[in-house]
């Protein structure tokens, strides 16, 4: 009897994880819960390990322990007591995951989901009942009452079965999508957009303010930030400028850690310096980086090191994030130029054109406009990448329209006017729902080697900029630098692995780029076994050696 039920709760849990699974795998699948938490928990960082959903390790261990659970029944008598062991030892693992991640869900997601409550319930029941199969041992069965219990295993799974497929139909069928982000009301905006003790530049009393809302691991956020430095300094007197943390934890597990770290520089007074210089350092967001870029911009150490590893600026963090919420940001970056949200990365140009119409609408003097250095200014025109979104309502909205979508321009002009030169297509890289869509393989030397052994052997592209694919490069890589996928994946073969590398110079390297382009080539048909991201990078191939390869 303890058998069958272990083997039914088994079941269970593998029906409980192959759903969580289906959810979990497509942001656009709706999600049956008793309650209001399922859906925070899946948007959660804590929703995945190593970029491999949760559920795939329920579904993995529910699967085995129906295996093993059957495998005692028929097995010998040492094979049998072996066998339960085994499942004392994964069920009580089992249960301690379970355990810890219940705490998650108490104390940092604050939101329950009643398919991990379930699949919680299940496993410790499990624990208890493998435990007390090796405490209380039950005798050697006869054959007649061995092959009695495989009937009785046979009927429990017929049954889980013919129970299961049906309610997987239905509730495949039934559910709800997260909701959509809130539309900010004028007084929305007036409450979330800037907070009293927001990071403040320029002019603190002007009547145009320009927020961002910015993820120090985002590469979009990089170029960004660079048109917003220019603008900064030509504007001080005229503009407020506000940054706002956005750290998108699901995607880039380092930007969190960053934002504390600037956090910390801003209670030593050099908080906008802090931006500069973890955004120059964005290859480097390991805590030994962290604390050598605050050592070099001059702060106390001592103090610094105490509020880093303290945790006690999360919650300005979190406050930043939940207003963001509010306000419908879903990606960074993102722009509040007075109430017109902008979504990706302006070059100089367009930037300085969306300010100067904003102090034109409030007749403020205007400086001379500013041309933007090469390095910023707006690329050629190219087919294939979505707009920067750009909202002039008081309430946000999505106005842009997605790619082959028709569209007018910011100045009612058709999308062949002022705005079509600059093309925003790596915006959707920095986004919840980016992290949702399939993830290339991440592979280190070791794997690399055992590529290089096939034949043909695989293409490397560094997705680098220029400069750095100049100044060193694995022999024979391609440089198709991760602002260019979108327009040059056709050009890559789709019959060959791809390995995808950046510099890999340090531990905080996290493959932002490289993951980047690998979900593009993805989603432009590329076979999921043949497109590979190096994470090891440049330096990785250098310390192994030629003889490596």
């Amino acid at each position: 009897m303890r058998k069958s039920l272990s083997l039914a709760l088994s079941l269970l849990g593998l029906f409980d994880s192959l759903y969580l699974l289906w959810t979990y795998t497509s942001p656009s699948r709706p999600m049956v819960c008793l309650g209001t938490g399922c859906d925070a928990v899946r948007a959660s960082a804590y929703s995945s390990l190593w970029g491999v959903p949760m559920p795939v390790f329920g579904v993995a261990g529910y699967a085995l322990l129906a295996i093993v659970i059957v495998a005692e029944s028929l097995a010998s008598a040492r094979l049998a007591q072996l066998a339960r062991y085994a499942l004392a030892g994964m069920t009580g693992v089992g249960f301690l995951v379970s355990l810890y991640l219940e705490y998650l869900q108490s104390f940092v997601i604050h939101a329950f989901c009643t398919w991990c409550v379930t699949s919680g319930l299940v496993m410790t029941a499990l624990c208890g009942l493998a435990v007390y199969s090796v405490v209380r041992a039950a005798p050697e069965p006869e054959p007649p009452a061995q092959l009695a219990q495989v009937r009785s295993h046979f009927a429990v799974c017929v049954a889980a079965l013919l129970a299961g497929v049906p309610a997987f139909y239905l509730l495949a069928r039934h559910g709800e999508l997260p909701a959509p982000p809130p539309q900010a009301t004028s007084e929305t905006l007036a409450e979330k957009l800037v907070r009293p003790d927001s990071h403040v530049a320029g002019n603190p009393q002007a009547p145009v303010t320009v927020v961002e809302f910015g993820d120090f691991e985002c590469p979009v956020c990089v170029r960004g930030e660079e048109a917003a430095r220019e603008i900064r300094t030509h504007y001080a007197s005229q503009v407020r400028f506000v940054f706002r943390q956005f750290p998108l934890v699901r995607i880039h597990p380092r930007a969190e850690k960053a934002a504390e770290a600037s956090e910390c520089a801003a209670e030593q007074g050099k908080f906008w310096e802090g931006v500069d210089k973890i955004y120059s350092r964005q290859s480097d967001l390991s805590d030994d980086g962290l604390m050598r870029d605050a050592a070099e911009l001059g702060l106390d150490q001592a103090r610094f090191n105490q509020c880093f590893t303290s945790g006690s600026t999360t919650g300005r963090i979190r406050q930043d994030l939940a207003d963001g919420k509010a306000l419908g940001v879903d990606r960074t970056p993102t722009f509040f130029i007075g109430q017109k949200r902008i979504e990706g990365a302006l070059p100089v140009a367009e930037f300085s054109q969306l300010v100067d119409q904003e102090l034109a609408s409030r007749a403020i003097a205007m400086p001379k406009s500013i041309e933007p250095p090469a390095a910023l200014a707006p690329p050629k025109q190219r087919s294939g990448s979505a707009a920067a979104r750009i909202s002039g309502k008081p309430a946000p909205g999505k106005v842009a329209s997605e790619p082959g979508q028709a569209s007018r321009g910011l100045l009612g002009t058709a999308p062949g006017g002022f705005f079509a030169g600059f093309q925003a297509s790596s915006a959707a890289a920095c986004s919840e729902a980016e992290a949702a869509k399939k993830q290339p393989t991440m592979i280190d030397s070791n794997a690399l080697r055992q590529l290089l052994a096939s034949n043909p052997k695989p293409l490397f592209v560094d997705v680098r900029p220029a400069k750095d694919y100049a100044a060193g490069r694995i022999p024979s890589a391609l440089n198709v630098p991760v602002d260019d996928i979108e327009q040059r994946w056709s050009s890559l073969p789709k019959d060959r692995v791809i390995v995808l590398y950046e510099s890999g110079r340090s531990s905080g390297d996290i493959c932002a780029a490289s993951r980047t382009a690998g979900r593009i080539l993805l989603e432009h048909g590329f076979p999921f076994e043949q497109v590979k991201v190096y994470q090891d990078g440049l330096a990785g191939w250098e310390k192994s050696g030629p003889d490596a390869h």
